[in-house]
């Protein structure tokens, strides 16, 4: 069977263009205001103002893959609008993509219209995605990264049915590519491949043990190239690793019952849905892993204990970072937890549908209800939170507008050759209808200060993005201000801006 066929792509989409179009209308709801309103979150002032300092920085991490995106696509001068566009675009790329992948490794697809939407939706508007989308700097890339892993799967299935194998090479090419964009694509990629083969298993007639091998072997290549590539930089550059990955790892600094305790926490956490980021969809799902398992046990069909292996590691996946961090990760790397959830409650409903009892049948249109409601639920909550960022985004233009006249009436010029130091922080005041208390989403630019270098270097390259540019200054400067400042008032007192032995100190708290 070939998988890279005109007709039967032809076929997927005009049985699932509607159910493609439904999955867009909650990417719409979710991302609307992202994509119509020129805003953008952390990071994304440095992108815009210091440039390089920001492109070195993803050196150091590894992230190469970005950067090479951005030069090959003729975007490495960062513009907000088209980040925000293209990041949608990809979105529907990676739904049709996905869709056609799960479409052709399905044994039959009589019902696959009816739920295909379903995984999409589930997975693309997870209030974790959204927290990655925020950083708009990168959104663009990371979603097209999801769509290529989504092509990579394709080639490798098309190896697997058609014996061609020459489709592995740049599968693994491909693979190392993704990797080098952003590391969560790595177990996402464990993942995908864990759904792509507990999809294909209801095929008859097939030799598993081949398709784990090829799917296990174009995931090592392709993340020893991505690991052999990212070295070789390093040493051309004669950069070394940063170590903001590495920090994050609890295993070894605080003792094992800690990380134990913190790993058993954040589990509790996600099945139980506390918190605003979690939901009772991943305990829905995995009810339908459950029963999934067990109705494909009683077709007792050959290698059916690699069916409970690959179900298990796809369950598992959402957790390979805490288990590896010693700690619940950042939300905006917790993004598998959508991709399992949409994929376990898509498959569920359609096994339902395939069944042709009444009661089976009423069940899944009772899933297809409960999960459009979920998808409308978190779509909401997704605009909810860009609202949010829109709100803080005014309000931070606001006060660097009022920040800037400040400085202007201290008559030094246009363009002052003093540096500016921000000493303090200050925290948004929102409105009632923003949510308070995310990750990032709506924490203002000027709240940003677990240092007085750290905080100035945002809160000016925030200003600079603005138009308002104003020089950097040394240690001693720094110190400087920060004496000076416990003898000011705290802004928007008619002290708080004031130039001190050639320095502007501005202090917010």
């Amino acid at each position: 069977m070939k998988v890279f066929d005109k007709s039967r792509f032809k076929s997927y989409y005009c049985e699932n263009r509607h159910s493609v179009s439904f999955a867009c209308f909650f990417l719409v709801i979710a991302y609307g205001i992202k994509i119509f309103q020129i805003m953008f979150s952390h990071d994304t002032e440095a992108i815009i103002s210091v440039p390089e300092s920001l492109y070195n920085s993803w050196m150091t991490m590894g992230r190469y893959g970005l950067i090479f995106l951005k030069k090959l696509l003729g975007i490495y001068t960062f513009n907000p609008y088209l980040a925000a566009i293209l990041m949608f675009f990809s979105m529907v790329g990676a739904v049709v993509v996905w869709g056609y992948l799960f479409y052709i490794l399905k044994e039959e697809t009589n019902m696959y219209s009816k739920v295909s939407w379903i995984f999409p939706a589930v997975f693309l508007t997870t209030p974790m995605m959204a927290e990655q989308m925020g950083f708009l700097l990168q959104a663009f890339e990371v979603c097209f990264a999801v769509l290529l892993l989504g092509i990579v799967l394709l080639m490798v299935w098309n190896s697997i049915f058609t014996g061609r194998y020459f489709w592995l090479l740049p599968s693994v090419l491909i693979s190392a590519l993704i990797f080098s964009v952003y590391q969560t694509m790595v177990p996402l990629f464990v993942a995908g491949a864990a759904a792509s083969f507990l999809t294909a298993y209801r095929r008859q007639k097939k030799t598993w043990w081949t398709a784990v091998l090829l799917l296990a072997g174009v995931f090592g290549f392709g993340f020893a190239l991505y690991e052999v590539v990212n070295k070789l930089i390093m040493k051309a550059l004669g950069i070394a690793t940063t170590p903001y990955i590495s920090d994050q790892m609890l295993w070894g600094t605080v003792p094992v019952s800690q990380c134990v305790t913190n790993i058993f926490q954040h589990v509790c956490q996600v099945i139980t849905g506390q918190g605003f980021y979690y939901s009772l969809s991943f305990p829905a799902a995995i009810v339908m892993a459950a029963l999934l398992v067990i109705w494909q046990g009683q077709k007792k069909k050959g290698e059916f204990y690699l069916y409970v292996i690959a179900a298990v590691v796809f369950l598992l996946t959402p957790f390979l970072m805490t288990v590896l961090m010693g700690q619940a990760p950042k939300m905006r790397t917790q993004l598998i937890l959508g991709f399992v959830t949409g994929w376990y409650l898509q498959n569920g409903i359609e096994c339902f549908w395939l069944n042709r009892k009444k009661m089976m049948r009423g069940a899944a249109y009772a899933g297809v209800c409960l999960t459009a409601v979920l998808c409308f639920s978190q779509a909401a909550k997704v605009a909810d939170m860009y609202y949010t960022e829109y709100v803080q985004y005014q309000e931070d233009v606001a006060l660097a507008l009022k920040i800037s006249a400040r400085i202007d009436q201290l008559d030094l010029g246009e363009c002052p050759q003093e540096p500016v130091v921000f000493v303090g922080a200050r925290t948004p005041r929102l409105n009632d209808s923003a949510v308070r208390n995310l990750e990032n989403l709506g924490h203002s630019f000027f709240e940003w200060s677990f240092t007085t270098d750290y905080g100035s270097f945002i809160m000016r390259n925030f200003m600079e993005s603005l138009g308002y540019a104003y020089r950097a200054p040394n240690s001693q400067q720094v110190e400087i201000a920060q004496q000076a400042a416990g003898n000011m008032g705290i802004w928007p007192a008619s002290d708080s801006v004031q130039v001190i032995e050639d320095v502007i100190v501005v202090r917010l708290s």
